[in-house]
């Protein structure tokens, strides 16, 4: 089972169906949801996604959903908490590459679990931080 971690972005348009996701990303998460990888998602993109529903940006559901996701133990999809060692983390994301702090939280996240990062940010892709997978 290969694991990623998801830009916030990404598990939205995962979860709406948007056509905007990748074809190699939309396969990652198409196999995650039958139990093929695992999908990191770092704490902050649920924080992201509470404000985009508040925002009328993303509807309830979506979110409903995707802590329904994680409810399940040992599931496909897991939180990844922020923690000291994401804080670590932090300080080799550039702020000049990568100035967004969500995005550099998420960044530092797939850095120090050393896994590659479902993203379409162009920023992030330019740092060159961590493995970017699109």
């Amino acid at each position: 089972m290969s694991r990623y971690v998801t830009d916030t972005h990404a598990l939205i348009w995962h979860l709406t169906g948007n056509s905007k996701l990748s074809v190699k990303a939309k396969d990652i998460f198409q196999n995650a949801d039958i139990g093929m990888h695992q999908i990191i998602i770092p704490s902050i993109v649920l924080i992201e996604m509470v404000y985009l529903v508040e925002k009328e940006r993303i509807h309830n559901s979506s979110f409903d959903r995707i802590l329904q996701l994680l409810e399940n133990v040992n599931g496909s999809y897991e939180e990844s908490p922020l923690n000291k060692e994401t804080v670590k983390a932090l300080q080799r994301i550039p702020r000049l590459e990568v100035p967004d702090m969500p995005d550099r939280i998420i960044t530092a996240t797939a850095y120090q679990l050393r896994l590659p990062l479902i993203t379409r940010d162009e920023k992030i892709k330019k740092s060159k931080t961590v493995k970017i997978i699109w």
